[in-house]
């Protein structure tokens, strides 16, 4: 298989995953009534999904890589709570959330150094990746809050974190996430080897 190929599946695996992680965080809302056991079980597997499409973009060698650069060891994260959540997660559903609220924020902090980066690139809506990044971040750090305040339902906040983290990570694979054989202007004006 080509690396081509191998980026643009891994880019359709990745944009399909975090569609599925907004419509799971939009259907938990809408549902309020499912236990926290249940969320949890969700939320695990939604983890295992999310983390190994992340793994997946890590090694398509994407263009620009930016989407996918810190994704092998926040994938490995995921993975690794998704598995915990499964084993011991329906004991302590509360600790599986504050997990999660970790991952948010530093999916958001990883994601304002990949809007620097853009910026280097030349990426005119490196500003918008910035901004979306700040965004995320504050969502995950309200998802940690939460368990400390009883006016903030924290499975309500762990479910529009995940929204946003869906929402965020659709939007910046979607526009940094490049083949190579389509860039070769790019390719010509950083000194980026082309794919044989």
């Amino acid at each position: 298989m080509k690396k081509y190929e191998i980026v643009k599946q891994a880019k359709i695996f990745n944009l399909i995953i975090y569609s599925f992680m907004v419509a799971i965080g939009l259907f938990l809302i809408l549902f309020t009534g499912l236990s926290m056991e249940t969320e949890t079980v969700i939320l695990s597997i939604l983890c295992l999904l999310v983390g190994g499409a992340k793994i997946l973009g890590y090694f398509s060698n994407d263009l620009y890589r930016l989407a996918f650069q810190f994704d092998f060891a926040i994938g490995l994260f995921l993975i690794i709570i998704g598995i915990l959540s499964l084993i011991v997660g329906r004991n302590d559903p509360l600790g599986m959330s504050k997990l999660f609220g970790i991952y948010v924020v530093i999916d958001g902090l990883l994601k304002l150094q990949t809007a620097f980066d853009a910026k280097k690139f030349g990426i005119d809506k490196w500003l918008v990746i910035l901004l979306t990044a700040i965004v995320l971040v504050g969502s995950g750090v309200l998802t940690l809050i939460a368990p400390y305040s009883e006016q903030i339902s924290q499975f309500l906040v762990l479910d529009i974190a995940m929204m946003i983290d869906g929402v965020v990570n659709i939007w910046i694979t979607a526009y940094t996430v490049r083949v190579r054989a389509k860039k070769k202007n790019l390719e010509d004006r950083f000194g980026l080897t082309k794919d044989r």
